[in-house]
């Protein structure tokens, strides 16, 4: 009974233990739901649809093709032998056909237009994993902000229990008549100041797990807990990351295979100045009957098979001005995929040293805050035995606070330019 009582008592417990929130799982939740990426991939879906060899006119085209009329007239006819017809006719005249056109050659133009179309569906495959990096992005800036608020939470419960032992200190010399009255109702504003930035804080850290909530399109109000993340996991050489970057950054990617597109284009308009051979043929049935006339009854079946060749010679001009115009596109575009390098490789260096500045600041917050940490309790303990005055305590809180509060910022700095290196050499989404 014992046994089941525990159970029971703890079952609430259980029911009611807060999530604890990955940053994979925190990653992965995010692309799955993304309204903006299934949009992306929906639209990728419809430019793939758009890559096959028909939409490149690589396939014959097969109509079938059917009429019907009728016609009501007056015939009043005299034959040379002196016979005349005076009647009131009608004709009947159905016809069908089933007809093939297929272009045989066109300059070309047609493998052209189908590499074009491939490379239209691989650009759209990039632009989606550039959207799914964004959302990532996202995601993990979202994450590490509710980390950090986490982290302000937890140094600043952390500062109020030495707030809360130096009033009860100033409050027991005041009592005892050891101390001034002063010094405790300085105590007790500074700790309330401190609790103020507390409730601050966590309603903070609420609005931060809303936003992450958000990103993972799930209900705003659920309640989580995160890891802390504050481990190095990318690690390159500058040498490494231009490598990197030049192979998998998804916008120098997008803007390279557009230029891929823009010298297939070039290829389809240039095949307009050569000849073009169809096959044409055509599988008929006709019928014609009247009841006045020479003939009354005539039906005809037949097929028809032909070549048919066209070339170009002079359309004022319209095929070189458009293989101009392609070809100054495409240079554009080159210079564009030329300046993004550039730009590419200016942020990439900024980010790397950023990155390298956050790591050292890094560490050095982390003595800071150890020779802070040890100060304070110093002077607390100095405090309590009567060897240092209360502004000397202030001081050694106020360097704490500030320590913590800079080691928390460290933290988080590490961490976003981390996220723009990688992100910048291409490393979040393969």
């Amino acid at each position: 009974m014992k046994k089941i009582f525990f159970l029971i008592f703890l079952l609430p417990a259980v029911l009611h233990a807060q999530e604890i929130l990955t940053l994979e799982n925190a990653v992965g939740a995010a692309l799955e739901k993304s309204y903006d990426i299934k949009v992306a991939q929906m639209q990728q879906e419809v430019v793939n649809l758009q890559v096959f060899k028909g939409n490149a006119g690589m396939l014959p085209r097969v109509d079938l093709n059917g009429n019907i009329g009728t016609a009501f007239n007056e015939v009043n006819q005299k034959l040379s032998n002196g016979s005349e017809i005076n009647r009131f006719g009608r004709s009947l005249a159905p016809t069908t056909n089933v007809a093939m056109t297929w272009t045989l050659y066109d300059g070309k133009r047609m493998y052209a237009t189908f590499d074009r179309l491939k490379g239209q569906g691989q650009l759209s495959q990039i632009q989606t994993r550039q959207m799914m990096e964004n959302t990532v992005v996202s995601v993990m800036q979202a994450y590490y902000e509710v980390m950090r608020q986490k982290q302000t939470v937890s140094f600043l419960q952390t500062i109020i229990k030495y707030y809360e032992e130096r009033l009860a200190i100033t409050q027991q010399r005041w009592e005892f008549g050891k101390g001034s009255k002063l010094d405790y109702l300085q105590s007790k504003t500074e700790l309330n100041n401190q609790v103020t930035q507390l409730v601050q804080a966590k309603n903070s850290l609420r609005n931060a797990k809303v936003a992450l909530n958000n990103l993972m399109v799930r209900s705003a109000d659920q309640d989580f807990d995160v890891q802390e993340v504050v481990g190095i996991m990318f690690d390159p050489t500058t040498e490494q990351l231009k490598n990197q970057a030049r192979a998998a950054n998804k916008s120098l990617q997008a803007i390279r295979k557009t230029t891929d597109i823009s010298l297939i284009t070039q290829k389809e308009v240039a095949a307009n100045k050569l000849p073009r051979v169809s096959l044409n043929s055509s599988f008929g049935y006709s019928l014609s009957k009247t009841n006045a006339g020479l003939f009354l009854y005539n039906q005809n079946v037949g097929l028809n098979v032909g070549l048919v060749a066209s070339w170009n010679i002079f359309n004022g001009e319209i095929t070189r001005r458009q293989i101009q115009t392609s070809k100054i596109n495409t240079e554009i575009l080159r210079k564009q995929e030329e300046d993004t390098w550039v730009q590419l490789e200016g942020d990439l260096m900024r980010a790397y040293n950023q990155y390298q500045t956050d790591k050292e600041l890094l560490k050095l917050e982390e003595e800071n805050n150890e020779v802070a940490e040890e100060n304070l309790k110093i002077s607390l303990e100095k405090f309590k035995l009567g060897g240092s005055t209360i502004l000397e305590l202030n001081e050694a809180q106020r360097s704490l606070n500030t320590s913590l509060n800079r080691l928390t910022n460290a933290r988080y700095n590490i961490k976003i330019s981390e996220l723009q290196v990688m992100r910048l050499s291409g490393e979040l989404v393969k």
